[in-house]
């Protein structure tokens, strides 16, 4: 899951080898930046990285979203499912003239994020079952290989990128990892003061910048 990030940077520093590269990623972008920079280790190109709503373990987050509840069926994981299967039929020409075999289907009958998976991503990722896809992509058995610094920003009351996911005592364990949890923020949806001004970007700006003079 990490094969395209890895060569787009590599194509990057190829390209500028004299620039400071700093990566930041959000929501399941998170995750795959953090599971590449610990893939890397030392030799990571970035000379820092942030992640924001990280869902960490891929697995418990998918688990929790396909449990049968009010809010599951019609909000989040629902819309989540809409999406994908959407851009499934918007390339479904292209997709089902490639070489694995897909069942249109039952593609577009998923009835949630996991059915989806089973029927579409494993297959064309080479997986053999929805649970080795969302374990094998998770980030936090990556935690303790990563040597650069790295800040972590969630919310406690993501509604998607859950509490019990978040790994504190991994988190805590490498020196090189700094993690910031808000009591507000939902998912991506950090706003301060009246005016309702997007809280983000100074956080990362700052932390940037930061780097870039520390490094």
């Amino acid at each position: 899951m990490t094969d395209d990030l890895r060569e787009f940077v590599k194509h990057l520093a190829e390209r500028r080898p004299k620039s400071r590269l700093i990566g930041i990623g959000f929501s399941l972008g998170a995750n795959i930046l953090t599971k590449y920079v610990g893939e890397e280790g030392a030799g990571c190109r970035f000379v820092a990285a942030a992640s924001v709503c990280n869902p960490f373990d891929i697995d418990t987050t998918v688990r929790a979203m396909c449990a049968p509840t009010i809010k599951n069926r019609f909000l989040y994981a629902a819309a989540l499912t809409r999406s994908l299967i959407s851009v499934f039929t918007s390339n479904q020409k292209v997709i089902l003239a490639g070489e694995v075999a897909l069942d249109a289907k039952r593609i577009v009958s998923a009835r949630n994020i996991n059915e989806f998976n089973e029927e579409y991503t494993i297959k064309v990722f080479g997986y053999q079952s929805a649970k080795e896809l969302n374990v094998g992509g998770s980030c936090v058995h990556y935690l303790k290989d990563i040597q650069v610094p790295m800040l972590f920003i969630n919310a406690l009351d993501d509604p998607m990128c859950y509490r019990r996911t978040i790994p504190f005592d991994d988190i805590a364990k490498n020196p090189h990892l700094v993690l910031a949890c808000t009591r507000y923020g939902g998912h991506l949806a950090y706003f301060e003061g009246t005016s309702v001004t997007p809280w983000l970007p100074s956080q990362l700006s700052s932390f940037v910048e930061s780097m870039l003079t520390w490094k």
